[in-house]
């Protein structure tokens, strides 16, 4: 289990690369195009993990990201957002865990604010068992919109051991949306599970917004 309590005393730094980072539109290059992100393959999740830090669902999917083919492996949850836009945090971020043919890593990742119950993450709520893992049975088809806006850059896992080479879509024009209730539930299962902001480092990072 990880200490996010402690996260100096996770192993070693040596990259330049990091994730999350703080989203700065004023440094970010404009495109004004849609992110290419297309679903191939509907997601399927078939297994609800208590993996001691937040919920981790795997099952299948696929989808292509500019024009490449990554297999959907797993989303997870973390309280409050680990990336911030523009130096604000949202009170819930999602991950889409994906990896290609050749072992490259992909996260597609949903910055969530308090609204409505999200039926989905109710679903998952409710056949969530701690310590164990769970079978569901359970398609996902409406969580990332059909013309995805938002910023792209190359980062890393946030979790140990850090892997850099991990393509990030962060997407900002979706709907989704957490009730209060169900952030509390999992302040009351999980203690807060984000990674501090890491330095930009002079990195690329793209702002695709159509108008």
């Amino acid at each position: 289990m990880f200490n996010y309590q402690h996260q100096t005393a996770w192993q070693p730094i040596t990259g330049r690369q990091q994730s999350p980072i703080d989203l700065l539109t004023d440094q970010a290059t404009k495109v004004h195009a849609l992110l290419p992100i297309k679903t191939i393959a509907p997601y399927h999740l078939d297994l609800d993990t208590d993996d001691r830090t937040t919920i981790k669902v795997s099952g299948t999917g696929r989808i292509t990201l500019f024009q490449r083919e990554f297999s959907f492996t797993q989303l997870h949850f973390h309280r409050p957002s680990e990336h911030l836009i523009n130096g604000k945090k949202s009170p819930f971020e999602i991950h889409f865990v994906h990896q290609n043919d050749i072992g490259q890593l992909a996260v597609i990742a949903l910055l969530v604010p308090v609204g409505n119950q999200n039926l989905p993450l109710q679903y998952l709520i409710e056949h969530f068992q701690q310590g164990q893992q769970t079978p569901i049975d359970f398609h996902l088809n409406d969580w990332l919109p059909s013309v995805p806006e938002g910023f792209h850059y190359l980062g890393s896992l946030t979790t140990p051991p850090l892997t850099e080479g991990v393509e990030w879509a962060v997407i900002t024009n979706h709907r989704i949306t957490i009730s209060q209730q169900q952030l509390d539930w999992f302040k009351q299962v999980f203690p807060a599970n984000n990674r501090q902001v890491q330095a930009l480092n002079k990195r690329s990072l793209f702002y695709y917004q159509k108008h």
